[in-house]
């Protein structure tokens, strides 16, 4: 269903593509919080009509890093997390954490997501697996939606 996912690093430098060798993904899923008020009728049954809107969007990645041997699995770690986590000083001029671009199968359009970092797990096994361990995504999504890279705009999908 997804043909290409790759996570970039907040200036768009670098990216790891996710979903393939060494970063196989178990589950993606994104979620479209609605929010808006909902006002009773004080004197009628129902409640008025109100605007609701989409709220940030939740982006959530589960996978393994898995490699042959401990120094290429510090290696995959370290760059994957490179661009996960937020710099320890960050710039004035963006807000985003990570940048994601996703191509769907049968598509023929690219989506991307800025998106901060809302929590993250990577644990460490002290033995048993030293080249295999689970990590897990969540991220915030401001726009509320994904855009599409070749109009800009933001997308229902």
């Amino acid at each position: 269903m997804i043909t290409s996912l790759l996570l970039y690093d907040p200036l768009l430098l670098g990216y790891v593509s996710l979903d393939e060798f060494p970063y196989p993904v178990q589950e993606f899923t994104w979620t479209y919080p609605v929010v808006g008020d909902d006002v009773p009728r004080p004197f009628a049954a129902g409640r008025y009509n109100t605007r609701k809107s989409a709220d940030a969007m939740s982006i959530t990645c589960e996978g393994e890093i898995v490699e042959t041997t401990t120094a290429l699995y510090w290696t995959s770690r370290k760059a994957l997390v490179t661009k996960v986590l937020p710099d320890y000083v960050q710039g004035a001029t963006t807000y985003r954490h990570s940048h994601i671009r996703m191509q769907l199968d049968g598509d023929t359009d690219t989506y991307y997501a800025d998106v901060q970092l809302s929590s993250f797990a990577i644990p460490v096994a002290a033995k048993g697996s030293p080249t295999v361990s689970p990590f897990q995504f969540n991220w915030t999504c401001n726009l509320g939606y994904w855009s599409s890279l070749t109009y800009g705009t933001p997308v229902k999908i």
